[in-house]
């Protein structure tokens, strides 16, 4: 349903109270054996429709904000690990220590092992290419490499840079929060989807939800006044539309 307009789901709802507007007017002649669309089952079902719609409302600008401030805390984790390594290559580490980091690097930038020979260990994972792979690019994979980054360098004594942005107490308290925002966007993501799931069972479930309702109250009506009936062509002209 991702192609249908979150602007239409409301508008299905606004237009099914335009159709509970038109029945009212009919006075007791709208008189349906089907209890589901019987006045006070369409006011009901407008009202937990509205509620479901409005409830994606809410749920929308958190997701937007959880992730504004997750892209926010991962956009200078390229440039942080670049210089973790760099600091790494400058210290008296070994070139098997150094190439193990570098494969962690590559990992968190979501990029291949370059094929360069000549490039020197000091400016590898900064020239590195810039493959994106789906799997080693993902929030969560980052957040867990940028992990195992932080552990690696605690168990390399080599690793003792006088920068306080580069220590491992900082480092630690950067992979902390990263988590935190991945976590929280992460929650937000369900809460919107789980509040669209509920909203589109709500309108578009086959035979009980709002749309099919709708339909239903239309085919009433036309059996109730006929086609060419001003009443039903009111209530016929009124749109709903099944989401995709």
């Amino acid at each position: 349903m991702a192609t249908f307009s979150e602007t239409g789901h409301a508008k299905n709802v606004d237009n099914f109270s335009s159709l509970i507007a038109n029945a009212t007017s009919m006075g007791e002649k709208y008189n349906p054996t089907n209890p589901s669309i019987a006045l006070t089952a369409l006011s009901l079902k407008e009202k937990t429709a509205r509620a479901a719609v409005d409830a994606v409302n809410v749920a929308m600008p958190a997701y937007a904000k959880a992730c504004e401030e997750r892209d926010s805390s991962f956009s200078e984790m390229d440039g942080l690990v670049t210089r973790v390594y760099n600091g790494l290559c400058a210290s008296s580490s070994s070139d098997t220590t150094d190439a193990s980091a570098a494969s962690i690097v590559r990992k968190i930038r979501g990029t291949r092992s370059s094929s360069s020979k000549a490039a020197s260990k000091a400016t590898a994972a900064a020239s590195a290419p810039k493959t994106v792979s789906v799997s080693q690019r993902s929030f969560d994979s980052q957040v867990d490499n940028f992990d195992r980054l932080v552990e690696f360098l605690a168990a390399t004594p080599e690793y003792a840079p006088n920068e306080p942005e580069l220590k491992l107490t900082a480092l630690r308290t950067v992979a902390t929060n990263l988590r935190t925002k991945n976590n929280a966007c992460n929650a937000a993501k369900i809460s919107l989807d789980s509040a669209r799931d509920a909203r589109n069972a709500e309108l578009y479930e086959p035979t009980t939800g709002l749309v099919d309702v709708a339909l239903t109250v239309k085919a009433y009506v036309k059996s109730l006044y006929g086609t060419a009936s001003p009443e039903y062509k009111r209530v016929g002209a009124i749109e709903f539309r099944k989401a995709k």
